[in-house]
């Protein structure tokens, strides 16, 4: 079972990586890049100005102790579902602080 969580959060760390680059940003995964990064909570190194932890998870992440115990500023979220005997995604969220949101907002980010 440890497998296929793990399997599932690194497919999605290269998905997001993947999707990041064809909007023209430079993304690769921390495990490809940097183990340091890897270490601190970071899943996705990029030339965004958020530092990316991504979760795929059937039950919500501690939202507050990622953002608040990590170097993370902003969590990919996958909502995942089980049916039978196989998980399948119900959606994907982006979770930031309100400050950074107001950030973006005013565009100073």
């Amino acid at each position: 079972m440890a497998n296929r969580n793990r399997d599932a959060g690194n497919r999605m760390e290269r998905e997001i990586a993947a999707e990041l680059r064809e909007m023209g940003y430079e993304a690769v995964t921390s495990r490809q890049e940097s183990r340091s990064a890897d270490a601190a909570g970071i899943d996705i190194i990029s030339n965004i100005p958020f530092e990316i932890q991504c979760k795929a998870s059937k039950n919500q992440p501690q939202l507050h102790q990622l953002l608040t115990e990590t170097e993370a500023t902003a969590v990919f979220y996958r909502k995942m579902e089980k049916k039978g005997k196989r998980f399948y995604a119900q959606g994907d969220y982006v979770i930031i602080s309100k400050g950074d949101f107001y950030k973006l907002l005013k565009r100073e980010i």
